[in-house]
């Protein structure tokens, strides 16, 4: 009979904590859903967006989905040529909308403080900014094999640049009546795994996280927020580049998401999420994972087409074309 009081005393004594942890992240859970509030309706002047790296992939459908929601917004890259083509476009799609289109690189100060003041003077405020700008290495190599110039300019850009656009945006945020929005944006790496091969990106992203908290912390109670958001695995040319085998083709096909997908699921809740300091946005979440891994039989040869032989050839791996 004592052993059997001891036992259980020992189990209570077990699930107390247990308990305890799954009470504590769910009240975070709910907290965080009660912050992520979705806003998928126009506002009179429309919101002012600033979206760097958006020429392509997820960052210019990212800046389709507010100007579809009635906001004016700011588009970039380093390249003149495809920031003119893309805002030709956009003003053709969305003619109601103000596009503004400016070359500028995320990783060099002058570039980014000319990027913000020409959106206060286009567009009178910025309310939104995305921090999407982002490089990756061209191909997946170790550190002690990578040149010297390819690890500061993923570093420069992804670090670097998210400095740099914080401080822009967050010192003429901080003027305005109704401040604003900081957005990073986490990539692999983000959530300390390893990314070996593209080990200077997982640790710019990694260091994000951190830059998002000391952030939110400098920027309580100004009217300014600072968030970090998930897009989950989205597919675009930077991933594309990795699917070199017939297994990475298996995991982007089951798991990765058309860039329009994403983006219109991410832009009402970054135009709607609350408070300060959030990570809560995640396109991708665990039970989606597990979904998706449930159903990989219908995802076959969506993005990539997949080999049957580990080994196939890295030129074998193209993208699909995709409708839209």
């Amino acid at each position: 009979m004592a052993f059997e009081l001891d036992l259980k005393s020992y189990l209570a004594g077990l699930a107390t904590p247990l308990l305890l942890a799954a009470g504590y992240k769910l009240c975070k859970a709910l907290a965080a859903a009660q912050r992520c509030i979705v806003d998928d309706r126009p506002h009179s002047q429309g919101l002012k967006v600033v979206i760097t790296g958006s020429t392509r992939g997820l960052g210019l459908h990212l800046a389709r989905q507010f100007l579809s929601l009635g906001d004016d917004v700011v588009i970039t890259s380093r390249s003149a040529a495809a920031v003119a083509e893309a805002a030709r476009k956009l003003r053709d799609e969305f003619p109601g909308c103000q596009v503004v289109g400016l070359a500028a690189d995320a990783s060099k100060p002058g570039d980014v403080e000319r990027l913000a003041s020409k959106a206060v003077e286009e567009l009178g405020q910025i309310d939104i900014w995305v921090q999407s700008a982002a490089l990756s290495a061209p191909v997946k190599t170790p550190v002690s094999s990578s040149s010297p110039a390819e690890l500061t300019a993923v570093v420069d850009t992804n670090l670097g640049g998210a400095l740099l656009g914080a401080r822009a945006a967050i010192s003429r945020m901080a003027t305005q009546p109704a401040g604003g929005k900081f957005f990073l944006v986490d990539g692999s790496g983000s959530w300390g795994n390893p990314t070996p091969g593209n080990a200077a990106y997982g640790a710019t992203k990694r260091a994000l996280v951190q830059l998002k908290d000391s952030l939110a912390a400098e920027v309580q109670g100004s009217g300014v927020a600072v968030h970090l958001f998930s897009p989950g695995m989205v597919a675009t040319d930077m991933l594309m580049r990795y699917a070199d085998n017939p297994r990475s083709a298996r995991m982007i096909n089951i798991l990765a998401e058309d860039p329009a997908v994403v983006a219109g699921w991410l832009v009402p809740r970054l135009r709607g999420v609350q408070g300060n300091g959030s990570y809560s946005i995640r396109y991708l979440t665990m039970p989606g994972v597990l979904w998706r891994f449930a159903t990989a039989s219908k995802r076959r040869n969506r993005f990539v087409p997949e080999g049957n032989a580990v080994g196939t050839s890295s030129a074998g791996y193209q993208r699909l074309p995709q409708g839209g």
